[in-house]
């Protein structure tokens, strides 16, 4: 088993004596605050779907770690934002839907009065071109058939007065 071991430790043992050493220590312990503040650079490593984040998580250090929750930070300020943004334009399309309604209601109330309006004019009409054309002769013996100018009333005596 030791025979195994041997290269490993035939490397590894003048690291660990210059560690431990009286220049080593400070700078493994140095190295070691470095390494726990900055964490160990992985670049494009970190976009590799699922292991990316998870070595990330691993081994990234305190400046990774705050870099990471100020983006959450800021990403929250953004979404609250366009959150209020949505809601004001909701609010404005609301509000000219409501005009629209308003004005659609005024527009159908508008063309109902008119066709009263409109029934009324044609009734009248109705009612003078029978008042122009005269009372009827019922008692004409003529027939069935009762002979009738085509010509109002109102438009034979104005014919009338200039001259037939």
């Amino acid at each position: 088993m030791i025979a195994l071991l041997a290269p490993a430790l035939a490397v590894l043992g003048p690291i660990w004596t210059f560690a431990t050493s009286r220049f080593g220590l400070p700078l493994v312990v140095a190295g070691g605050i470095i390494l726990a503040y900055e964490g160990v650079p992985i670049g494009p490593l970190r976009y590799i779907p699922y292991a990316g984040p998870a070595l990330a998580s691993l081994i990234d250090g305190r400046v990774d770690r705050e870099y990471a929750r100020g983006q959450l930070a800021e990403r929250l300020v953004w979404q609250g934002q366009q959150r209020k943004a949505l809601a004001q334009l909701a609010a404005k399309a609301a509000a000219k839907q409501k005009e629209i309604g308003a004005a659609a209601q005024a527009y159908v109330d508008q063309q109902n009065i008119d066709a009263v309006r409109i029934a009324d004019l044609e009734r009248a009409i109705r009612d003078q071109k029978d008042e122009d054309l005269g009372p009827q002769d019922h008692n004409n013996a003529a027939g069935a058939c009762k002979p009738r100018s085509g010509i109002p009333a109102r438009l034979s005596i104005g014919i009338d007065a200039v001259g037939r």
